[in-house]
């Protein structure tokens, strides 16, 4: 028992060290510049602390002031903290936490779909920063991935190459690993190899993330039938010198070794099979790979030996030579049946073979459907032979060749199938051969299937193109060149498709010869339209496009376009010309005179119209309206709103910016909307619609000043009447009535008395806005003398002398009321004094005299004469009351 817990003692002990032992922060976050944290320490509140790591590396918390924060664990920052706080805090228990995660800023370049800067979260790789631009192009080399780093502070990098492969194939986190931030990362082209020979599509091609020589194969279509792949030749550079090494592809494809690794800029050559064929009497004709030194009889061997009706005496070898084909009878028989003697020569490459059955035949030989021996007579002529050995094939030559006695002699294949010359009769013994023509011409640019083509005797250059698949959208059919070699040098032919298509009679259609290099140039069909169309930008056309289907492609015009003054820049050579094409007349006639076709790098610049007009004024709806072309005055009033009530449509103010200034007109919308005159806009007009006016104005000497509404027909008298009448009683005043007409003011001056008594004659008829003016005469009074308010007051109309004495406060006690004075017209002498009552200066009080008052006129209210025997009866009261108080001190 004692043993047992002492083993479970032991155990404790051991699991403890191991949980100690073990990294607190194996699986923790690490922190980095831009963390945000919140750090609080138990019991003390106030030094709880929102942080962020700076770029430095550090954080600043009270009373420990910097502490290094990047690449520790929160736990890890909290511990040194305790330790820290230790001096100023009794047992401090720290706590660290991520509020806020930094983000990582990196740099994405090279082969990716959208290069450029991209925030990503703390914690994203590789991987995740491919991502987010859209993953890495066909040709990204995604071997040799480089990132850049910067060291805290950015006084120095380093540089990490990453396999990204690695983790893409093998799941290995060092080709996906984290990013941290400012990081720069280049993803590299791959480069690209060359290809050519015998494969489908000979060109260069992309590596991608690495190529074998079987990848390149496949990507060029594959090998042809002629390929000797067991001897392709790869060409790479090493330290700037071409190293050729030649590699057994069959194997690859076997599987027999692992196929060799293609480097950027290599050239891979794919050559041609060395090979003869063996014809006629053998046990197996066909086709046989040639081997290094391989002899006639070797071959014959391999072909099952000649047959029974063969003449191995008279073997036919057809070699290609410089210049033509030469053709050895070989006697092979001694060395077949092992006697001695006889011909056994070397074998090389495209060697034809032919053994034929007898004496009494002919032999056919190459570009014919069924070559062999053939039996004649004396009618057999060499028409007949073609026939009966098919035919010859689409890659015949021009020429074929009779050899007759080791003679040979060439005739022109086309005459003599097509005209009958040169149909000679042919002998036995006699050897025909139609060699293979170089009836490949090249195809390059703008077609469907770029490339080399095989022609059929008579074709021509329509007959190539549409065996390349025809002509691209983008191809520049008027500058289509065709190079042929001569003896001469070169000769190059230049044809116009666009008419050559219409008419293939046309001499631009040549006859095609072997070795022709076709090359259909790439049109630049693309132009710019700008300014006032829907969709501005650039745009690719077709042949035969117009300026209008341009604009068609740019969705037209908007409303604000200036159609009239659409420009077209064209650059012609050494110079730019810029013209102006109206479009209004599409408008109005229906087509385009104008329509130009375009042509690559043309610019379509539609100006803005300014089609915008200020309505203000007696609308409904006053503000700016944009109009469309041909928009008329009455149009655009409608648009808005029409007319208020009262609205004067015969006076509408138009102005109008020229050259010479502001112009303002008047226009009688009435009448041109009678008269069906639409007149159109054209930008840029203010137009002002007044109020009806049929207000008059009248002020001066009136009763009561303003503004008044004048009744249908009013007069000036109805007017004036309205105003309260004159305020003068004179009936001399004058009556001013000014109108304004058009550009001018008239002015009539009417005399009150006369337009009393002659209302026929001066009682004008009024218009809305005249002013009536009637000028102001003196209207005040002086009032002087015994008058409790002596001064200077305004005469009502119809006042009278004790009026004015009412309007001073009236008399005082010694006023002579008896003798009221009226001085008229301002003069004081005697010649002046108007009597009043009986031809009398004075006025008498009588109230039936109480005359009535001018303007200008001075009342004098004179002191009486009379004694004042208030103040005589005041100072005798005065003595009797001394009297009376000296007699009572006496008394006393």
């Amino acid at each position: 028992m004692k043993n047992l817990r002492t083993s479970i003692a032991v155990c404790m002990l051991l699991i403890t060290v191991l949980i100690w032992s073990y990294p607190a922060g194996a699986n923790e976050y690490l922190l980095g510049v831009g963390d945000g944290l919140r750090i609080s320490v138990w019991g003390h509140d106030e030094l709880a602390t929102q942080s962020v790591v700076r770029p430095d590396g550090y954080l600043t918390f009270p009373l420990v002031g910097d502490i290094w924060a990047v690449d520790k664990t929160p736990r890890q920052l909290g511990s040194e903290l305790q330790t820290m706080l230790a001096d100023f805090v009794v047992d401090p228990q720290v706590t660290v936490m991520v509020n806020q995660f930094r983000t990582v800023r990196v740099q994405l370049l090279g082969e990716v779909a959208k290069p450029g800067n991209y925030s990503l979260s703390s914690g994203a790789r590789l991987l995740d920063v491919l991502a987010s631009a859209g993953g890495p192009l066909n040709n990204a080399d995604l071997s040799r991935v480089n990132i850049t780093r910067y060291e805290l502070g950015g006084e120095e990098s380093r540089v990490l190459a990453v396999d990204v492969r690695l983790f893409l194939e093998e799941g290995r986190l060092e080709g996906n690993p984290l990013v941290e931030g400012d990081d720069m990362i280049f993803v590299p082209s791959s480069g690209r190899a060359t290809i050519f020979g015998e494969v489908r599509a000979p060109r260069s091609y992309d590596l991608g993330s690495g190529l074998d020589v079987l990848d390149l194969v496949a990507l060029a279509g594959g090998s042809l039938d002629s390929a000797d792949l067991e001897n392709v030749v790869i060409t790479s550079q090493v330290d700037g010198q071409p190293v050729e090494r030649v590699v057994n592809v069959q194997d690859y494809m076997a599987g027999r070794s692992k196929p060799a690794a293609i480097k950027p800029n290599d050239v891979v050559f794919v050559p041609k099979k060395q090979q003869v064929m063996v014809l006629g009497a053998v046990r197996n004709p066909g086709i046989y790979s040639l081997h290094s030194e391989a002899h006639l009889i070797d071959i014959l061997a391999r072909a099952g030996g000649i047959s029974a009706a063969g003449d191995a005496s008279a073997v036919a070898v057809t070699r290609k030579g410089v210049t033509e084909q030469e053709i050895m009878i070989v006697d092979a028989g001694p060395g077949l049946s092992g006697r001695p003697g006889g011909e056994n020569p070397r074998l090389v490459a495209d060697d034809l073979i032919f053994v034929p059955e007898g004496y009494r035949n002919v032999l056919v030989l190459g570009q014919v459907r069924n070559p062999g021996s053939f039996a004649v007579d004396e009618q057999t002529r060499l028409l007949d032979l073609l026939a009966r050995a098919g035919g010859t094939t689409d890659r015949a030559a021009e020429e074929l060749t009779v050899t007759r006695d080791e003679v040979a002699k060439t005739v022109d294949i086309g005459a003599l199938e097509r005209l009958g010359l040169q149909n000679e009769p042919v002998e036995p013994g006699d050897v025909i051969y139609v060699p293979e023509g170089d009836r490949r011409v090249l195809v390059l640019g703008e077609v469907r299937s770029p490339g080399y083509h095989q022609f059929r005797r008579g074709d021509r250059v329509l007959d190539v193109i549409g065996l390349a698949g025809g002509l691209t959208a983008s191809a520049l059919q008027e500058q289509v060149s065709l190079s042929r070699q001569s003896s001469e040098g070169t000769d190059i032919f230049m044809i116009d498709f666009s008419e050559l298509m219409e008419n293939r009679y046309l001499a631009d259609n040549l006859p095609l010869q072997g070795g022709d290099v076709i090359i259909v140039p790439t049109e630049d069909r693309g132009v710019i339209v700008l300014g006032e169309v829907a969709r501005p930008g650039y745009y690719t056309y077709r042949s035969g496009d117009g300026l209008l289907d341009a604009i068609m492609l740019a969705g037209g015009f908007t409303g604000s376009a200036n159609e009239e003054r659409v420009s077209l820049t064209r650059h012609t050579g050494e110079s730019t010309e810029v013209e102006t094409i109206d479009f209004g007349l599409l408008m109005e006639d229906g087509f385009l005179a104008q329509d130009k076709l375009l042509k690559g790098g043309d610019i379509i610049m539609v100006p803005r119209s300014d089609r915008s007009v200020l309505v203000l004024g007696e609308v409904r709806s006053p503000g700016y309206y944009v109009f469309t072309k041909g928009q008329s005055f009455v149009e655009l009033i409608g648009r808005a709103g029409g007319f208020t009530t009262g609205a004067d449509a015969t006076k509408v103010h138009v102005t109008t910016q020229t050259a010479d200034g502001l112009l303002t007109e008047t226009l009688n919308l009435d009448l041109l909307a009678a008269a069906n005159d639409n007149r159109p806009l054209q930008g840029g007009e203010v137009i002002t619609v007044p109020r009806e006016n049929n207000v008059v104005l009248v002020f001066g000497g009136v009763v009561r000043p303003g503004s008044y509404t004048l009744p249908p027909q009013g007069r000036l008298l109805d007017i004036l009447a309205m105003a309260g009448g004159l305020q003068s009683n004179v009936g001399s005043e004058s009556v001013v009535v000014t109108r304004q007409d058009g550009n001018e003011e008239r002015v009539w001056q009417v005399n009150y008395g006369s337009l009393m008594t002659a209302q026929s004659e001066n009682n004008l008829a009024l218009a809305g806005g005249d002013v009536i003016y009637v000028p102001a005469s003196r209207r005040q009074i002086l009032v002087l003398g015994m008058v409790k308010n002596p001064g200077v007051y305004n005469l009502p109309v119809g006042a009278r002398v004790l009026d004015a004495l009412a309007m001073a406060g009236g008399p005082q006690e010694r006023a002579a009321l008896e003798s009221v004075g009226i001085y008229r017209d301002g003069s004081l002498e005697g010649a002046d004094i108007v009597a009043m009552g009986q031809d009398k200066m004075l006025f008498t009080g009588d109230a039936s005299e109480n005359p009535l008052l001018q303007a200008g006129d001075i009342i004098y209210v004179p002191e009486t004469k009379k004694p004042d025997w208030t103040k005589i009866f005041g100072f005798v009261g005065a003595i009797s009351t001394f009297k009376n108080s000296l007699l009572n001190i006496i008394r006393w």
